[in-house]
């Protein structure tokens, strides 16, 4: 008899756990192939589902014959609603087999994992889908979609950009040099210059003066996942495969602000992105956005790139600065497991990269 036949009445959904590791590893390989590799290491996995200072992941599995067919997971993932702490989830690696598609295991993982939340009393589910059956399975279920998350891109070196397409390099050479001449005669006369007198500093470890920080930006907008000290440390300084480069601004000894930054191939070009950003006040984010741009320059990356709301007061910012949109745009999705109308407002949330698990 040949199994994949079957419908999902012939499996079950059940509760995963760490002894199912190497069982969801190879089902990623399956389904994910060359797709950020670096999370077949078991290191990654164990960071990610079982050291989380949140919590550990609640991880769902069906099988077939004792072989594992389909995955998905929630990570807990605390954050401020209107000032007030409340438990969230990411939900993410949405997986099912080649041969078991279209059987319905999608929806029933998906159900199984909103009451598995539900019990657990928290808030919402939240999600960054990026296929198109993903999305209209988790709208077919529940989720709302919430805000669009444009990529912005700051342009580092224009040869390197132009040298991709005509793949000449003295062509690239004069091309880029007008391409960046025209760029600076239109974005950098109305670039706004860093005023005030922030430092800043690179930082390798994460002190408490993060907390102090988190304890004023926790209230900068009304919804956002909670960065303090416990939380960053775990999020980038004990990542398994993946280093961060982490910048701070203090204005007579007090912390300000910081940005993330990782180097990765963005859109097909070598880039840094800003992983994560957050100050508390503009001055200070343009001096850390700047510290980015200076960075990208030393690492001589061709874009700095960063992926936040589209009516966010950052991409105002950034747009003013001289970044320019692509046309790379990500979705965030959200399922409430609250009533309040706060959740659902699309203009109240600011998310980014840092809030995945994808940069």
């Amino acid at each position: 008899m040949n199994r994949t036949n079957h419908n999902m009445s012939e499996w079950q959904v059940r509760d995963g756990n760490e002894m199912d590791m190497g069982g969801i590893l190879s089902l990623r390989e399956i389904v994910f192939r060359e797709e950020e590799r670096d999370k077949l290491d078991p290191r990654f996995w164990r960071w990610e589902f079982i050291e989380n200072p949140d919590g550990r992941a609640s991880i769902y599995i069906v099988e077939d014959q004792r072989k594992i067919i389909a995955h998905f997971a929630d990570i807990p993932r605390r954050f401020s609603v209107g000032g007030e702490a409340v438990l969230g989830t990411l939900s993410l690696d949405l997986m099912v087999h080649p041969d078991y598609w279209r059987k319905g295991i999608f929806q029933a993982m998906g159900k199984y994992a909103i009451q598995r939340v539900k019990n657990d009393n928290c808030f919402f589910m939240s999600s960054y889908p990026i296929r198109r059956e993903t999305i209209n399975g988790f709208k077919k279920i529940g989720w709302r979609k919430m805000v669009k998350l444009p990529v912005v891109v700051y342009p580092i070196n224009f040869s390197g950009v132009i040298n991709r397409y005509l793949r000449f390099q003295p062509l690239s050479l004069l091309i880029g040099g007008v391409a960046r001449f025209f760029y600076f005669l239109l974005h950098g006369l109305k670039r706004k210059k860093r005023t005030g007198e922030a430092e800043i500093e690179k930082v390798d470890l994460l002190d408490d003066a993060f907390n102090g920080f988190w304890q004023k930006a926790s209230t900068l907008y009304p919804i956002l996942g909670i960065r303090d000290q416990n939380y960053l440390n775990w999020r980038y300084l004990r990542h398994p495969t993946r280093t961060y480069s982490i910048y701070r601004a203090k204005i007579s000894g007090e912390m300000k602000g910081y940005i993330i930054l990782r180097k990765v191939k963005l859109l097909n070009f070598d880039s840094t992105v800003i992983v994560d950003l957050l100050a508390l006040d503009e001055a200070t984010l343009i001096g850390l956005v700047e510290k980015g741009i200076e960075h990208s320059r030393a690492e001589r990356t061709d874009l700095l790139g960063f992926m936040v709301p589209l009516d966010h007061l950052y991409y105002k910012i950034l747009r003013r600065m001289g970044f320019l949109p692509s046309l790379k745009t990500f979705l965030f999705m959200v399922y409430p497991h609250s009533g309040k109308e706060i959740l659902l407002s699309p203009e109240k949330w600011y998310v980014n990269w840092g809030d995945t698990d994808v940069i």
